[in-house]
């Protein structure tokens, strides 16, 4: 159990705290299991509420390629490669809305918050039209059950109360449910005893798959020039890209929508990449004494000159999937999204644009709030919509001199991002927030030089 307690130095007075004696009082012990397994009675429950074993996840692989050699050293190599993933922890930190975590047991089920929003669109129950009636409802005080539990004195009474309250009151001094009222939501959700969430285990359930196309290509070094890189083009699709299943990053706006209905959280994967290409090249400039131009050169001239290789290395890749959330969305125990309702998705500005000019990359008028408590058909990822790309070439000019044997000098000018390329940052990406698409930071560094030199004896 956790406590969490803030005092300030004050004194004298033996009932305040001290920075000698934070805890005059003495501090209240954690009710543990005093009252049964189960902890923390009227309050929000942080511990496990499942028991099970822990598992591994299950990944199959499969592969099959093709290799063949080129004229000029070129070997060209081309593989299909896929692998399916089972039994994948369904985590992650809250969402950016309600801060609602796939562990969460305590949540409104669908069945109920379906009959709310029946009940809403009937004029004769909503006589008001009210459009928020759904939330208003489940945040109503109404009388609490609970109340002799919890203390004397109950304002409801019945067959179903103790003789006495059953907890101590220095254990449930804090809590709602010594209240005459509650929220009429805590009466609905299955464990209505707690306030608010009952964290369990992660469920081991979520899947991915993942489908490539892979072309690896090297030509070894020959007639002055090397290179190696490697093209792919593929694919990635899973229920939750949070937690441990993010590799690339998410924004940690990947939770379910809705928590009893995680088989619609099926899609593009955060991590997908349709396509990257990353190359390596080496390129020995044919400028110095034995070589294609100035091949009878003299040594001090070639010692200037001659001998000089330039290197890059280039990285291209997609952006990564747009999850796009309702800002100001009303979803009980879910992270509410929009509905679409256009497909022109983007303004057509590009995200250079957009940050020069203070526009937009997302088309807000495609986008529009589904209603008090109902969930949006937005995907949890479009795969359609994408984060900037990364665009990158690292480049080098190096020249090696032979002092004598055995000892040699050399002289390295290094550029990273040589060309200042900018790659932006994700967009806004909250509905309703004000600012849906605008672009404001970017994630890589400027161009930075340096040189160096080794002495090598």
């Amino acid at each position: 159990d956790n406590f969490d307690h803030q005092f300030a130095c004050l004194g004298p007075s033996p009932t305040q705290p001290t920075c000698t004696s934070p805890f005059p009082g003495g501090l209240a012990p954690p009710q543990a299991t005093k009252y049964g397994e189960l902890a923390q009675w009227g309050f929000g429950n942080s511990s496990d509420l499942d028991i099970g074993t822990a598992r591994n996840a299950e990944i199959y692989m499969w592969n099959l390629g093709i290799q063949h050699l080129f004229p000029g050293q070129i070997v060209v190599a081309v593989d299909y490669s896929a692998n399916r993933s089972t039994h994948l922890p369904w985590a992650g930190a809250g969402g950016p809305v309600n801060g609602v975590d796939p562990r969460n047991r305590n949540f409104l089920p669908s069945s109920i918050r379906k009959q709310l929003v029946q009940a809403a669109n009937d004029p004769a129950i909503n006589t008001t039209n009210n459009p928020t009636f759904v939330s208003d409802y489940l945040n109503t005080e109404v009388a609490n059950p609970f109340q002799c539990f919890f203390t004397t004195g109950a304002a409801v009474t019945g067959s179903w109360c103790p003789a006495s309250p059953i907890f101590d009151p220095a254990d449930v001094t804090d809590s709602r449910y010594v209240d005459p009222t509650i929220p009429q939501q805590l009466l609905l959700e299955p464990f209505p005893q707690f306030d608010g969430g009952f964290t369990g285990l992660p469920p081991l359930i979520a899947t991915s798959w993942y489908h490539a196309l892979q072309i690896r290509f090297q030509k070894r070094a020959s007639h002055y020039i090397s290179f190696e890189g490697n093209y792919t083009l593929s694919k990635a699709t899973d229920d939750s890209s949070a937690g441990r299943n993010a590799w690339l990053g998410n924004l940690g706006l990947d939770n379910p929508q809705v928590l009893d209905n995680l088989k619609a959280e099926h899609g593009i994967s955060s991590n997908d990449a349709t396509h990257r290409l990353t190359t390596a090249i080496i390129f020995d400039l044919p400028v110095g004494k034995d070589r294609l131009i100035g091949g009878a050169m003299n040594p001090v001239l070639d010692a200037i000159v001659g001998g000089w290789a330039l290197s890059g290395f280039i990285t291209i890749q997609t952006g990564q999937p747009l999850a796009i959330y309702n800002a100001n969305g009303l979803l009980a125990d879910g992270n509410p999204r929009p509905n679409v309702v256009c497909s022109q998705l983007t303004t057509g500005l590009s995200y250079r644009e957009a940050a020069r000019t203070g526009g937009t990359v997302l088309n807000e008028n495609c986008f529009a709030d589904p209603g008090d408590n109902i969930p949006g058909n937005a995907p949890r990822h479009f795969s359609n919509l994408r984060g900037d790309g990364i665009r990158n070439l690292d480049a080098s000019l190096s020249k090696e001199f032979t002092i004598r044997e055995g000892k040699t000098l050399q002289i390295r000018a290094e550029m990273f991002n040589a060309f200042n390329h900018q790659r932006f940052a994700f967009p806004d990406l909250g509905f309703g927030d004000g600012a849906l698409g605008t672009v404001t930071q970017t994630t890589n560094n400027f161009r930075r030089m340096q040189f160096g030199a080794r002495f090598q004896f």
